[in-house]
């Protein structure tokens, strides 16, 4: 029994190591300042234009985001998720989706990284355009 353990014990250190290492690169490890010209939603906050700081709760077991505006007011915490991006971006991205005038955030990536994160809750608002048979459209705005 005590072979077995000595055997198993670095694969099991490998495991948990590299565990450790994709959890660590799952999430959104800096703030991301944004400039948005235009309004958009978040949840069922509509928020301005203007200057906003995307960062991560600091607790790594949740997985809650958090918009400030340039007075560092807190404006939205929203539930989010491990996504992955088709490429590498050289900037930090926000994804939104644009059913006319509305704009709906959708992700966020880092620069740098492939994983950001997607936003878990749909709101009211866009669930009710994509309930009409309203196809958005998807674009991307970078962060510099």
């Amino acid at each position: 029994m005590t072979t077995h353990l000595r055997t198993l014990a670095p694969v099991l250190a490998v495991l948990f190591l590299a565990a450790g290492a994709q959890r660590s690169d799952a999430q959104i490890i800096n703030e991301i300042k944004a400039h948005i010209d235009h309004s958009f939603v978040i949840g069922d906050k509509t928020l301005p234009p203007g200057d906003y700081m995307f960062r991560m709760t600091a607790d790594p077991a949740q997985s809650i985001m958090i918009a400030t505006n340039q007075h560092g007011t807190n404006v939205a915490e929203f539930l989010v998720r491990q996504s992955i991006a088709d490429h590498r971006p050289s900037h930090s991205e926000l994804v939104f989706h644009k059913y006319g005038d509305a704009e709906f955030l959708s992700k966020v990536f880092q620069s740098g990284s492939k994983n950001g994160v997607s936003v878990m809750e749909t709101s009211k608002q866009e669930a009710r355009l994509a309930s009409q048979d309203q196809q958005p459209f998807e674009h991307t705005e970078e962060q510099k």
